[in-house]
């Protein structure tokens, strides 16, 4: 993909996907019920596992702010032509990777269960990484011959 705009997009849209995904995580983990699993059984020992909170709060509500911020970040650079928020959506979406990674390996070697939304969650997380090099290093202008400057 060569166009930033299709890049951003899709950012946005596994953002959303992502937000909807940890959201309904959080809900159910701030209202002390657990997910209801359809594809794998296993999400209750996941969701009861000390392993799904971080200093007291559900890794579900760190899940939201990780996608909203992405999110965040890819409509910052799709309305403003002036910046270039490539590295910092790199940076982000890399240690979402990385953290959703972990949550396999708890879920695969520590918990012995697997959570259909986890799961999602790492797909989603690999997704905004990876696209996220698609991403132009320069912001595209046009290019002054006579400056030899970039106007956008």
């Amino acid at each position: 993909m060569k166009n930033p705009t299709a890049i951003y997009t899709v950012l946005i849209i596994f953002s959303a996907l992502g937000i909807i995904n940890a959201g309904y995580l959080a809900i159910t983990a701030l209202s002390g019920n657990v997910p209801t699993c359809n594809f794998i059984h296993g999400c209750d020992l996941v969701a009861k596992s000390p392993h799904s909170y971080f200093l007291g709060i559900p890794l579900s509500l760190y899940g939201v702010f990780f996608y909203s911020l992405v999110g965040g970040f890819s409509i910052w650079g799709l309305i403003n032509k002036q910046v270039n928020p490539r590295m910092l959506i790199v940076a982000v979406t890399g240690v979402g990777f990385l953290l959703s990674l972990y949550l396999l390996y708890l879920q695969a070697f520590v918990i012995y269960a697997y959570c259909e939304y986890c799961l999602f969650s790492l797909f989603d997380a690999t997704v905004l990484f990876i696209v996220s090099f698609f991403l132009p290093k320069e912001r595209h202008g046009i290019l002054d011959e006579t400056t030899n400057t970039k106007t956008l």
